[in-house]
């Protein structure tokens, strides 16, 4: 997954906006709003949307220097049928500049930002797993007496990435099918014939694992070394779907190609 750390960018930050073909400068506070940029400008003006494309942003603080463009704008809707502001930023540094998103699946370089819940954002591209998840249903921002969102976000981020331990260390490959559902109804099962249950999994990683996806990566003896906790849900008697639906932290359940 690419993610990028742009949290300095919900101070006030020097703008270039783009005016009849010319840069001009203007002070303004570029912030979040559930997941999508807004940018206050000092003399009262609020772009978004497709008002931002052009706009350059002069970070000059910390680690964060250089320019940051936003270079286009687009929408796209979740499984669940809700509007989502796409950017595709590209950043300027000495002498290079290059997209800050790879292509995802539809060959788009767009991302969104994630409010990270200490005054800033983090910025997730379509191609990586945060914001595959997004797309999926699954929006961290949001509030639903019905399903715990935020936390099944990051249980499909750890299911995207097969992070089984929760602790930021995939073993899937770049390509690799699954077929990612929920109890809630967000996403359904597709039941491929090719596949057979994989894993249920909680905020914090795996509940159970029958069997690993990419076994050269990662296999059941390894798993129950690095992670107790999953001694003795492993494997596919100790690990079944039907058992994991009587579990309440299980929130997401995946298949994937057996490995046998």
């Amino acid at each position: 997954m690419r993610r990028w750390l742009l949290r300095l960018l919900s101070v006030a930050l020097l703008c270039l906006l783009p005016n009849s073909g010319q840069a001009s400068p203007a002070y303004g506070r570029f912030q979040v709003e559930e997941a999508e940029f807004v940018l206050r400008l000092a003399d009262g003006r609020v772009l978004r949307g497709d008002d931002l494309v052009g706009v350059t942003l002069r970070l000059s603080s910390g680690e964060a220097r250089g320019d940051l463009s936003v270079t286009g704008v687009d929408e796209d809707e979740t499984a669940t049928g809700d509007r989502i502001v796409l950017y595709r930023l590209s950043s300027t540094g000495p002498g290079d500049a290059a997209d800050l998103c790879r292509p995802d699946i539809r060959g788009r370089r767009l991302g969104l930002p994630l409010p990270s819940g200490d005054g800033g954002f983090d910025f997730v591209c379509t191609s990586g797993a945060a914001g595959k998840c997004v797309l999926m249903g699954y929006r961290p921002w949001k509030h639903s007496d019905s399903a715990p969102l935020s936390e099944l976000h990051r249980a499909c981020v750890h299911m995207l990435r097969a992070d089984y331990g929760g602790d930021d260390r995939p073993t899937t490959r770049d390509g690799t099918a699954v077929d990612i559902y929920d109890r809630f109804g967000i996403q359904s099962p597709a039941m491929r014939h090719d596949m057979q249950f994989e894993a249920a999994w909680a905020a914090d990683g795996a509940v159970c694992v029958a069997h690993p996806r990419i076994p050269e990566h990662m296999t059941l003896a390894e798993l129950e070394e690095r992670y107790p906790r999953l001694a003795g849900h492993l494997g596919q008697q100790a690990c079944t779907e039907d058992a994991m639906r009587a579990v309440p932290r299980a929130l997401l359940f995946n298949r994937s190609a057996s490995p046998d």
